[in-house]
């Protein structure tokens, strides 16, 4: 039950992280808009490739932390503390105006090779989104989860991060979608404030 309870939390903040507005969500919306919602798809699976070398190297770099310096890994694992929080924080506090996303002008599409590549390195080159990994599983391995549990977070939030992404091209190409979006932000934001800092406690309590 305990990792049943861990799984839900960590994906549930996963999918709520794609519902508040950051790098990647704008990045989605905006290929989507300016170009199409095939260019928004394509991008969302460079964002999944990317996804994968992001978390893996997360899950191998406090594994050998683990196994070889314990005071190390409490380091990392309480830097995650802060990390999340400072992001649960900043989320409670965050706006952002959607009304400019409806005056971007469409412009000839790209292939989806490029698209594809916009995702990846998007994602690559952003340090939040490893931060935001390692904090995730610093909480996997500080609870002494088994195995399996990681590995199912691995496949899940790998395959999380391309649904999400596709479906945010699909519902931002809705003609009245933005304004129902800008009418319920505040409340997805506090949503997803409340759960980081939650995560937080999770990390900081365990022994």
């Amino acid at each position: 039950m305990e990792n049943l309870i861990l799984i839900s939390t960590i994906l549930a903040i996963h999918i709520f992280a794609w519902l508040t507005p950051g790098p990647l969500f704008i990045l989605i919306v905006r290929n989507a808009l300016v170009y199409s919602r095939k260019t928004g798809i394509w991008t969302a699976v460079g964002i999944a490739i990317g996804s994968v070398i992001h978390i893996t190297s997360s899950v191998a770099g406090i594994s050998l932390m683990i196994s070889t310096s314990v005071m190390a890994f409490n380091v990392i694992k309480f830097l995650g503390v802060g990390y999340l929080t400072y992001l649960g924080v900043k989320t409670l506090l965050f706006k952002i105006n959607t009304q400019q996303a409806g005056t971007l002008v469409g412009h000839k599409d790209i292939s989806p090779f490029h698209a594809i590549k916009i995702g990846f390195l998007a994602i690559i080159l952003s340090p939040k989104a490893w931060l935001f990994f390692i904090s995730i599983f610093a909480t996997v391995f500080s609870s002494g989860a088994p195995f399996w549990v990681v590995a199912f977070l691995v496949i899940a939030m790998v395959l999380n991060e391309f649904v999400m992404a596709s479906i945010l091209s699909i519902f931002f190409t809705q003609k009245t979608i933005k304004s129902v979006y800008s009418k319920y932000q505040s409340s997805l934001n506090k949503c997803l404030g409340v759960a980081f800092i939650f995560l937080a406690g999770m990390i900081a309590f365990q022994k």
